[in-house]
């Protein structure tokens, strides 16, 4: 990705889960280490709310 900014972690998964990465970009993200953690930590928010309503 070449941006006159550099996006946060959290902005560069919001334009991946609203479709607005192009297909090659969205490949290359996916094997990324920034999409790697934000999966972990949206897994981990949904397990720990997942819990509490139990």
């Amino acid at each position: 990705m070449i941006d006159k900014f550099k996006e946060s972690i959290h902005q560069e998964f919001e334009r991946f889960m609203r479709d607005e990465m192009e297909d090659s970009e969205k490949k290359r993200y996916i094997k990324s280490k920034r999409y790697k953690i934000m999966i972990k930590e949206i897994s981990k928010i949904l397990i720990e709310k997942s819990l509490k309503k139990n």
